[in-house]
């Protein structure tokens, strides 16, 4: 989505084998478990001629015991997304064209040599985008091969070469510092280790906390005093307890013995009806707060609660406290590739927790649908799942998925009941799911869906008024186009009715899910990015269309199209949100009951303030900005950080540096190197009162395009969920006229409090939890032929071991340097045992190595 001028695939260290499927008589034909083809991709090198592609080259290997013959043979496979390949530079033995999006196809043609056992055919490959990381690789290799007209699919061996560190320098202009052992240690020798108060315990800070004297035994706990006001906040209270101390504790109506927690359903005098009241006392705890209030007071206690090794006593405390912005949220992608239900509880388990209130869900796109929706179970026949395609209307392979798709990534959907069950999870912990449907562009799979439908009713013998209601393609558009993500076919025609029947119908559908479970649909979500240039410029319906409503070009179109959707959602008593680049082109478009993601914020190209010109124009705004909140961006510029870096590197400390309404009071670090400063982002638009007034608040987005499994989702958002947090409820940390330096010592101060909270408890808690998360690799410094080690997250502890020996939580603990004789390796490790990057360091290491 936003994008998505790289997308990637799945990150291959050394050898991926992805499965045996048998092979055709060319060179063997059982699935007798071993390979006969072994595909090796290898990066060479970036800007590498005069139109500054990347290049690679791919190795067709014949390891079997057969020859590799002509045949009638294809090759599939994913290029880096949002990316074109020159099909005219791979020689003259295959021929390469793409399908669609990142799907291509390489065939042989009457030059094709055949290959006898132990030969290869190696194929260039010139990509006009740069190739810097491990989960930049081609992937998803499968062969297809017919034999007596009867079709195999065949997946090979599959092999990434290794990349050098060199290889992450994107071109002669980019002077972006690649981060190594060495550089770690010295921003980690910025950091000292703090013993952590009651208020710097939770984590977003509170507004207002009191120390008292004494505390409460949580080990005596005996009963939670409710009512019928707060049953549902006590059974959560009561969940939590027995999650932390082992505990069942009764739920009464009156306290009938000391050591009691007692929930009141009374709003506390705060700016916000999600404020809450916490005090903590001797052999009494009091939460305060309407029904939302109380359950963030439920959090917060829940926050304090011991975690293994600490003492059951919590401190006694008083606690005000309420958000500074209304909305704050995460948007989670699971259309370009999956995510079960069970990981969507999960992540809704630590959202709540942190005190976020929204989960923007990005349920459909080209390449993947993943709501059931009974009126039209088209969408999930074609879009639940990818594969090699057999039809027009099939959802292709993309992001390596393969020839029949991945199960749990790029296969699979939430039925209804998923989709209740989860809106229940959620509103009981205070979070609004808000469903989008991408349209009118990323909308391939709606399309073939209909048309696929209209199709079979025609067939059965429907009219085709009946059969063509909700048809969303003019069939005889010749328009050419290619969207960011390369598909040509992927655009509603915003110029038939047919196009609003089903948008209207898609409305009606989510309310009815949603009344079913109890949860009022409040604001629907439909897009509206990235349509591509060209669209509808040769469709016959949309040029009498323009002529019958005086519209005269294409993006008078696109306007009408936004003003016709805002207006119909308003009709249906919902509210409507879309990314803000649907007003780059829907001119006239009213603020009235709309929301924009603003999310185009890339330092040095020209749109940082677009979010804050949105917001002054009248328009409510949800800064959703890829430069600090998009944590499908790596953390770090590294050949083996997973992710996407095409908007900016976002490590845990760059999202906790964001400031929402003071973006142009800091420096910002260039993509390619280099800073922006303060002085030369003077005559960028503030936010004016009234702008400030339409900042509802901030929200963070996880593209799916590199994400294989919940581990790595889990691993590139957190900790950034928690920094996010925090720069959503916690208060600003500007003072009016401050700038640079002075605003950088107080971030500087802020962060050190904030990554000792990590280290010491929150990883912990997350490990608890069974959650996956990023410890960062260790920072090293050589010096005098010894070795010292740091972390990033004070609390977190250091061990090592020497190389060849397992490295675990048994192995010594670092506490002061020691002599290099021999080549060591050191983690990061948590309380449970679970650790990070494993670093190495040599006798060869020197201090040469941090210059």
């Amino acid at each position: 989505m936003k994008v998505d001028l790289t997308y990637q695939m799945r990150i291959f260290i050394t050898f991926l084998v992805l499965g045996l499927l048998g092979l055709n008589g060319c060179v063997g034909t059982k699935d007798n478990g071993k390979h006969d083809i072994l595909i090796h991709w290898q990066q060479v090198g970036n800007d590498v001629n005069e139109k500054g592609e990347s290049f690679a080259q791919l190795t067709i290997k014949n390891i079997g015991k057969n020859t590799f013959t002509k045949g009638d043979w294809a090759l599939y496979f994913n290029n880096k997304p949002c990316t074109n390949l020159d099909v005219n530079a791979i020689g003259d033995q295959v021929s390469i064209k793409r399908i669609n999006g990142d799907f291509f196809e390489v065939k042989p043609t009457e030059k094709f040599k055949a290959l006898d056992k132990g030969e290869s055919l190696v194929l260039d490959l010139y990509t006009n985008s740069a190739v810097i990381k491990y989960t930049d690789a081609a992937g998803g290799f499968y062969f297809l091969f017919k034999n007596k007209g009867k079709e195999e699919f065949y997946t090979p061996a599959y092999e990434v070469g290794k990349f050098t560190p060199d290889m992450a320098v994107m071109s002669k202009d980019d002077t972006y510092e690649v981060e190594n052992k060495f550089i770690r240690y010295k921003n980690n020798a910025k950091l000292t280790k703090v013993e952590l108060t009651t208020a710097q315990k939770i984590i977003p800070t509170p507004i207002q906390v009191i120390e008292g004297k004494g505390g409460f035994d949580i080990a005596l706990i005996k009963e939670i005093v409710s009512n019928s006001a707060t049953n549902k906040q006590a059974e959560l209270l009561q969940k939590y307890i027995k999650e932390s101390t082992d505990k069942d504790i009764a739920i009464v109506d009156k306290a009938t013995s000391d050591h009691y927690i007692k929930l009141v359903n009374k709003r506390v005098n705060a700016p916000s009806e999600e404020a809450y009241q916490l005090d903590i006392k001797e052999k009494e705890i009091t939460i305060q707060g309407t029904e939302k209030g109380l359950v963030y007071g439920i959090q917060s206690l829940r926050a304090l609660l011991p975690l293994k090794g600490e003492s059951s006593t919590i401190k006694s405390v008083s606690i005000k406290d309420y958000p500074r912005f209304g909305y704050r949220g995460f948007m989670m992608d699971v259309a370009r590739n999956f995510q079960t239900k069970e990981t969507i509880l999960n992540l809704l388990d630590v959202m709540g927790f942190y005190k976020m209130n929204t989960l923007h869900f990005h349920l459909t796109d080209d390449e993947g649908w993943r709501i059931e929706l009974e009126k039209f179970p088209e969408l999930i026949e074609l879009g639940s799942k990818r594969a090699h395609p057999t039809s027009p209307y099939s959802t292709i392979p993309s992001y390596g998925s393969g020839a029949k798709g991945i199960d749990g990534v790029s296969n699979g959907y939430y039925s209804k009941e998923d989709y209740i069950e989860i809106l229940k999870y959620a509103h009981a912990r205070n979070i609004e799911i808000i469903p989008e449907v991408d349209i009118p562009g990323h909308a391939r799979i709606a399309i073939n869906a209909m048309s696929y439908r209209a199709e079979k009713l025609l067939k059965e013998g429907k009219s085709p008024e009946e059969a063509n209601k909700y048809l969303l393609n003019d069939p005889n558009d010749a328009s050419e186009y290619s969207s960011v993500q390369g598909f040509d076919d992927n655009t509603i025609c915003p110029c038939q009715e047919t196009s609003y029947n089903f948008i209207e119908a898609l409305v009606t559908e989510f309310q009815s899910i949603y009344n079913e479970a109890g949860v009022p649909l409040e604001t629907i979500h439909f897009g509206g990015d990235e349509v591509a240039k060209g669209v509808w410029e040769k469709s016959p319906i949309c040029q009498e269309f323009m002529k019958e409503n005086n519209l005269k070009d294409v993006e008078a179109i696109k306007g009408y199209y936004a003003l016709r959707i805002a207006k119909m959602a308003k009709k249906n008593k919902v509210k409507l949100q879309l990314w803000d680049d649907i007003l780059h082109h829907a001119k006239g478009m009213s603020p009235e009951n709309l929301t924009l993601n603003a999310w185009d914020n890339s330092w040095g190209v020209g749109t940082e303030d677009f979010g804050y010109k949105r917001a002054n124009q009248g328009y409510d705004v949800i800064l959703t900005s890829v430069s600090s909140l998009y944590f499908d961006m790596a953390y770090t510029k590294e050949v083996d950080e997973p992710g996407f870096y095409w908007g900016d590197y976002n490590d845990t400390r760059a999202v906790f540096n964001y400031l929402p309404t003071h973006f142009f009071d800091i420096d910002h670090k260039l993509r390619l190197g280099g800073v922006l400063t303060v002085e030369e982002m003077k005559d960028k638009e503030r936010l004016t009162k009234k702008g400030l007034s339409h900042i509802k608040g901030i929200q963070g987005a996880m593209w799916a395009e590199t994400l294989k499994s919940s581990d790595r989702l889990e691993y590139m958002i957190y900790p950034k969920m928690l920094a996010l947090a925090e720069r959503g409820w916690a208060k600003s940390l500007v003072n009016k006229g401050e700038q640079g330096d002075a605003i950088i010592k107080k971030l500087d101060k802020q962060w050190n409090v904030f990554a000792n909270a990590l280290g010491q408890r929150e990883f912990n808690r997350l490990a608890t939890w069974g959650r996956n998360y990023r410890i960062p690799p260790v920072g090293l410094q050589v010096e005098d032929n010894k070795v010292s080690a740091n972390i990033a997250y004070p609390g977190l502890t250091v061990r090592y071991a020497k190389a060849g020996e397992e490295l675990t939580n048994k192995s010594p603990e670092f506490t002061s340097a020691i002599a290099l004789d021999g080549n060591y390796q050191f983690a990061a490790f948590d309380a449970l045992g679970n650790h990070g990057r494993v670093i190495s360091v040599s006798e060869k290491d020197n201090l040469t190595s941090m210059k």
